[in-house]
């Protein structure tokens, strides 16, 4: 818990009797490797810090496992669309190493948000994330070339090889390995 203690104290003003309160919500769960946050189909029903380890969001589409995110230390993991609007998830989120999580439900969220309301500030701060996440991907996808999006990826993430197999980077670029080794040789 100590990842999530710093980034609370790092990203919010938050006393520290406030980041117990917090940190007091959240359940510890490991979850071991290709093993499944949230499947394609199920609800999503919580929110999860990561604190150890590695995660992809997939959707399947014609039995392959097409990548639209990774999550790694000190990131949040949910699916947004199911959690608020009550659907079925349209994507995975599946474990990549032995990971370690601190998991809270929504209706936990929900109370504690009327307990502290300081904690709709992260809240908010998710959304913000995910959303220009979200719309500098869809603008990568469309107006860079496979290179330019492979060193943008390398930027935020630079040491993603060493971390997720290459055929997942490239599921994540939308190209093929072979063109990802062709690109990753020219450096």
């Amino acid at each position: 818990m100590n990842n999530f203690k710093q980034y609370i104290k790092s990203n919010f003003q938050f006393s520290d009797a406030e980041i117990e309160q917090l940190s007091n919500c959240f359940e510890a769960k490991k979850i071991a490797k290709n093993d499944y946050f949230l499947k394609e189909g199920q609800y999503c029903k919580s929110v999860a810090f990561v604190e150890k380890g590695n995660f992809i969001y997939f959707q399947l589409v014609e039995g392959e496992e097409k990548v639209c995110d990774f999550a790694f230390e000190n990131d949040w993991i949910t699916q947004y669309k199911s959690l608020l609007g009550q659907i079925p998830s349209e994507l995975s989120i599946k474990a990549l190493s032995a990971t370690e999580i601190l998991e809270m439900k929504m209706p936990k969220i929900e109370k504690l948000a009327e307990e502290l309301p300081k904690v709709n500030m992260i809240r908010a701060s998710l959304a913000e994330q995910y959303f220009t996440a979200s719309t500098q991907r869809a603008a990568n996808l469309t107006n860079l070339d496979a290179k330019a999006r492979y060193q943008a990826l390398l930027k935020e993430n630079p040491e993603i090889h060493q971390r997720v197999p290459q055929y997942y980077i490239a599921s994540y670029l939308g190209i093929k390995p072979q063109s990802l080794s062709r690109i990753r040789s020219e450096k």
